[in-house]
């Protein structure tokens, strides 16, 4: 991969666009790029020590190893796990800047930076914001952000329908391609997983950058080799 910020947006919830940023951020810094992470919005929050903490922003954290402020990486937070829109509403904050707050954060995280990876929240279409009669959601955060975008797909019955959903949906000259995660254990013998990715790669046009196993435990070994087997774009 050719350092670049990029946005990983995901097919759906749970897909593993954790996994997937870090593994691209460690990739790059493999290269010797310095690299800061994000993730803008992240709801199923819990509270330390009197403050709201996304324990993924946590972990992407510290496994890249960044000394960026969590305020950057993670700036808006929620605590029911929802779409951000539902969770908002549901705690009655205001999400008139909500986007905004995201791209502040961004450009404070690129000026320290040569290069940022933002993780997205849910899928393409998940509703981040409301105002006046305006709704906002992923999709407009890329659009205010202007990054490239790989789509974490999953590699499980249904996964055709929901990827190819996510590369209809998306501008195609954002499209850099597609990482396979195993959010959750697949069989050597499911057929849809072994055949899925292939076509859906053939009907969208786009490369598999990456296909990631499902692992019980991510040892800083296992990162390291699964980051250098990304493939370049």
């Amino acid at each position: 991969m050719t350092p670049q910020s990029l946005f990983i947006t995901g097919t759906d919830t749970g897909v593993g666009k954790t996994i997937v940023t870090s593994l691209i951020a460690l990739h790059f810094m493999h290269q010797g790029a310095d690299v800061g992470v994000m993730k803008p919005i992240a709801s199923g929050c819990g509270f330390i020590d009197g403050e709201l903490i996304n324990e993924d922003a946590v972990w992407l954290q510290q496994v890249t190893g960044v000394r960026d402020e969590m305020e950057l990486i993670n700036p808006v937070r929620y605590a029911e796990p929802l779409a951000p829109l539902v969770a908002a509403r549901r705690s009655g904050e205001s999400t008139a800047d909500v986007l905004q707050q995201c791209a502040r954060a961004y450009i404070e995280l690129k000026r320290r930076h040569e290069i940022v990876i933002v993780e997205g929240v849910g899928g393409w279409l998940v509703p981040l914001a409301h105002h006046k009669s305006t709704f906002a959601t992923c999709a407009d955060l890329v659009e205010l952000l202007d990054l490239p975008v790989i789509i974490a797909c999953r590699r499980i019955l249904g996964t055709i329908n929901h990827s190819l959903l996510t590369c209809a949906q998306a501008p195609r000259q954002r499209q850099l391609g597609l990482i396979f995660c195993d959010a959750t254990p697949v069989s050597p013998d499911d057929i849809a997983a072994q055949t899925s990715p292939a076509l859906i790669a053939e009907i969208s046009g786009l490369p598999i950058l990456g296909q990631i196993p499902f692992l019980e435990t991510l040892s800083p070994d296992k990162l390291r080799e699964l980051a250098d087997s990304l493939l370049p774009i």
